[in-house]
């Protein structure tokens, strides 16, 4: 679902113009930014360890899932998968079913566990393969 929250500069005052945005359904959220994310624009959600990245994604593609019929891809870098399904089952969201259902498909991207450094080239040109 999407919202519109219009605004525009034009000799230099604010103007509106309408902004698609992307409802979240993450409590809270979608009220301070007025409707969510930007529509087809890409999002970096950035912080520390700890402060909710994961659970943030995670919830919103569970809801973009169940209330929007969308299907997604979470690509992750730190945790395995299966840490990953377990953390979310102990939130309500049961993502091994919408894996099962063909929705959503979780793609280790964890570095070499034998700790070998390829070139950053090589890894996102093997990333961006792996994903398609």
């Amino acid at each position: 679902m999407t919202k519109n929250n219009p605004s525009k500069v034009e000799n230099g005052r604010l103007l509106k113009v309408e902004v698609q945005k992307i409802l979240t359904r993450i409590e809270g959220f979608d009220d301070i930014t007025h409707g969510g994310l930007p529509q087809g624009r890409t999002t970096l959600v950035s912080g520390t360890a700890g402060t909710g990245k994961t659970l943030f994604a995670l919830q919103f593609i569970y809801h973009g899932i169940i209330h929007f019929d969308e299907s997604a891809v979470f690509v992750t870098f730190e945790e395995s998968p299966t840490d990953i399904i377990k953390n979310a089952l102990s939130c309500g969201w049961d993502l091994q079913h919408l894996m099962d259902a063909g929705k959503l498909f979780i793609l280790d991207a964890s570095p070499d566990p034998e700790g070998k450094i390829l070139p950053v080239n090589l890894i996102l040109s093997a990333l961006i393969e792996r994903i398609q």
